[in-house]
């Protein structure tokens, strides 16, 4: 089935309706398409100017993509772009540290690390006895990238020092460590006149004051975005008396783990005022049937929003269940099969070591499902659907610190990995092939083929 060349009757709605809007495209709802189009609507109907247009994405690669499909002098920025061309133009001088120097200011003080009684305390809490041999463990590199990571979600959710002080007083053995290495890393930084990524954002933020040309102001994947970076739009926004039209899918929230806030989007209306929802309801890419199913498994978060999404294209039996023993076998005996189909495959698995289990066949076409976000093919073939730690749903548990932040997610179990699953059944054009081991398959099999 080709893709529309004009544009639906929700499309047009989204295109022609002025204001602040939240566009809700779901899987394969033609969302560029529709946002190229709003821009070709503004700037022919002479309400902005290409230069009075702002328009940002989350990766220099779909900026590239945007700017390939959009022929006008718009400014299509990413977000940390974006705050060094504001930061530019208030003449501030700044130095970048490498996006690992967190990384290196967490080891350095552990290593380096003579304070006894902090010894002590550590050594207890992981029950070990020699320092020097727990700093070559597993768990201390578990610890530190805990730390890290942590502290890197907090910020980008807008926790000044002062929060990372109130955490530190509740006397929780890693937030103590969050604080300390926190408080090292920002003092050196100072002292440096030193930004990292997050600064970029959080300074441009602070120091905006003045009105910019922008008239009207587009933000894509509004569901990957973090706190720091909706401050910085919503600013832009308000100084410049601009219209904010966001465009993106709650079903496809799938960096909670980066420090997206998913909230922001589902309650876009009372964050921002006179602002309206609008969906996208055709998709041109999965079958109704297929569609159907996806959207049901991965409504079972009643606070996501409901999308009905309607598809002209129909297939039968959209999902087949592959069982095995032999995955090796399998695999291959499966691929080549949908190979005489149409050669047009997509492999996918949750982690990026999953299709060592399965890829001797040469040329296979593998991606993890987050690296498959925006990308679609004829047919798919999903891999490693177990039931373990590192399967689908992966069953690493985020520590406490991090679930607080996200409580849209707490009422259901494995929420994020849920709509990770619906990404990956949402890639294919025709028929997802599940490849599902005959001893120990996925909760989300289980789950699935009660609704097909």
């Amino acid at each position: 089935m080709k893709k529309n060349v004009t544009l639906d009757e929700y499309q047009k709605k989204a295109v022609e309706t002025p204001g602040n809007i939240l566009l809700i495209a779901g899987a394969g709802a033609g969302k560029t398409f529709t946002i190229t189009k709003k821009i070709d609507y503004l700037i022919n109907n002479k309400i902005c100017n290409p230069e009075e247009i702002l328009i940002i994405s989350f990766t220099n690669k779909s900026v590239a993509d945007l700017q390939k499909k959009i022929p006008y002098n718009c400014s299509i920025l990413t977000f940390h772009k974006l705050a060094i061309q504001i930061l530019k133009d208030y003449n501030q001088e700044f130095n970048l540290v490498s996006d690992n120097y967190l990384d290196y200011v967490t080891n350095e003080f552990f290593q380096s690390l003579n304070d006894s009684n902090l010894i002590r305390e550590i050594l207890l809490y992981f029950k070990e006895y020699d320092y020097a041999k727990f700093l070559n463990t597993y768990k201390y590199k578990e610890f530190t990238r805990l730390i890290i990571n942590i502290i890197r979600i907090y910020k980008t959710n807008g926790c000044t020092m002062d929060d990372f002080k109130k955490i530190y007083y509740k006397n929780n053995f890693l937030s103590k460590y969050m604080y300390i290495i926190n408080t090292i890393y920002e003092k050196d930084k100072k002292a440096n006149n030193s930004y990292d990524f997050d600064d970029l954002i959080i300074k441009a933020t602070e120091i905006l004051n003045k009105c910019y040309r922008y008239k009207y102001i587009i933000v894509d994947e509004f569901q990957d975005t973090s706190t720091i970076r909706f401050n910085l739009v919503n600013k832009l926004r308000i100084l410049n008396n601009a219209n904010l039209f966001v465009v993106g899918d709650d079903y496809q929230s799938i960096y909670h783990f980066s420090g997206c806030n998913l909230n922001l989007f589902l309650d876009f209306t009372k964050l921002v005022p006179n602002s309206q929802i609008l969906k996208l309801k055709y998709t041109y890419r999965n079958s109704q049937e297929l569609i159907d199913i996806a959207a049901k498994f991965v409504m079972k978060n009643k606070k996501q929003i409901n999308k009905d999404l309607i598809s002209n294209k129909h297939i039968n039996n959209p999902i087949e269940f592959i069982y095995y023993l032999n995955s090796k076998k399998s695999f291959k005996k499966l691929y080549q099969k949908v190979k005489k189909i149409n050669s047009d495959i997509l492999v996918l698995g949750r982690n990026n070591k999953d299709i060592l289990e399965f890829s001797d066949e040469a040329n296979v076409n593998y991606l993890t499902v987050h690296s498959s976000k925006g990308l679609e093919s004829e047919n798919v073939i999903l891999i490693n659907m177990t039931d373990k730690i590192y399967g689908f749903p992966n069953k690493l548990r985020n520590h406490k610190l991090l679930e607080c932040l996200h409580p849209s997610d707490k009422e259901i179990l494995f929420a994020e990995e849920r709509r990770l699953f619906y990404v990956a059944l949402t890639r294919t054009k025709n028929k997802v092939y599940i490849m599902v081991p005959i001893f120990g398959k996925s909760v989300f099999i289980k789950e699935l083929k009660k609704m097909i």
